[in-house]
């Protein structure tokens, strides 16, 4: 797990638009097994990137999301947090082979994309709204690894929303709130955002936004006061 991309999921969920301290940033960490040393390599390293800013109040260190960070974490929160939907697929037509964001675009023939309808078509794509969509289509868009991986997620938030009971400390709900975002996260944001009639009976992405969706409502994001009086 990269720690940097952890301490991202982080400040997108718990913080978005306020200050995280040092002392609550520490327990919520720690609360994940991630060492401090690690915690501080990774902040320096969006501190580089201009992702996070951070500054002395006393003794104690605030660490937020800078204007780019916010808005980096503003343009994924529909795709993260969005209740489930049967989303509208478009199939558009480009003039010439080109290469479109394959996290946007799913390419099915030479020049023919699908994409959902949030997708910033090009100006010289004709759009087409396709009454229905075959069956074969899921196996041309999908990987392997991807199937898997939405596989294994599936498995473990069921498993969560089935065996883990309510009562959790405030920084017991921060660490699982993080690590279900993250896990979600990793996935949901490397492909077009399409129904699930464009995908096989194998992909799960459909039933893990239900459970993400479930789960976080379940287990709300917690007061960071809370965390820090422990």
């Amino acid at each position: 797990m990269r720690v940097w991309s952890l301490l991202v999921t982080v400040f997108g969920d718990l913080a978005p638009d306020r200050p995280l301290d040092g002392p609550t940033l520490s327990a919520i960490m720690g609360e994940i097994g991630i060492k401090p040393e690690a915690s501080r390599v990774a902040l320096h390293r969006l501190r580089s990137d201009g992702w996070v800013g951070s500054e002395k109040q006393g003794r104690t260190s605030l660490h937020s999301l800078t204007p780019k960070g916010r808005s980096d974490s503003k343009a994924a929160r529909a795709r993260i947090y969005g209740q489930p939907r049967e989303a509208e697929a478009l199939m558009i037509l480009t003039s010439a082979p080109v290469e479109l964001d394959q996290t946007q675009f799913a390419q099915i023939a030479p020049r023919v994309f699908l994409c959902g309808p949030s997708a910033s078509i090009p100006l010289d794509a004709i759009g087409l709204a396709p009454q229905s969509l075959p069956k074969w289509l899921g196996a041309q868009i999908e990987t392997e690894a991807m199937r898997d991986a939405y596989k294994s997620l599936h498995a473990v938030l069921t498993d969560i929303a089935e065996e883990l009971e309510d009562g959790l400390t405030a920084v017991q709900t921060a660490a699982l709130r993080v690590l279900i975002v993250h896990g979600w996260r990793r996935l949901t944001l490397k492909h077009p955002d399409l129904p699930r009639a464009a995908h096989s009976s194998d992909w799960r992405g459909h039933d893990c936004r239900a459970l993400v969706s479930h789960l976080l409502t379940r287990f709300a994001r917690p007061d960071l006061d809370a965390i820090k009086a422990t």
